[in-house]
């Protein structure tokens, strides 16, 4: 189980740094990131967004 949970966090943390230019590039805030990867279809949206953001500052 904490294995998966893992790769779940990489997971996220490799997409978070995939989008930080763009979330830089544009001044995104954490509930216009989550957004837009809710439109993406993109698996936990949210805490992708809090990772991008808190990344960029």
């Amino acid at each position: 189980m904490h294995h998966i949970e893992f790769q779940q966090i990489v997971r996220d943390a490799e997409i978070a740094n995939a989008i930080l230019p763009v979330v830089r590039r544009h001044h995104l805030s954490e509930a216009d990131t989550e957004k837009a990867l809710t439109k993406l279809n993109v698996p936990r949206a949210a805490n992708i967004a809090r990772i991008s953001v808190s990344l960029s500052l």
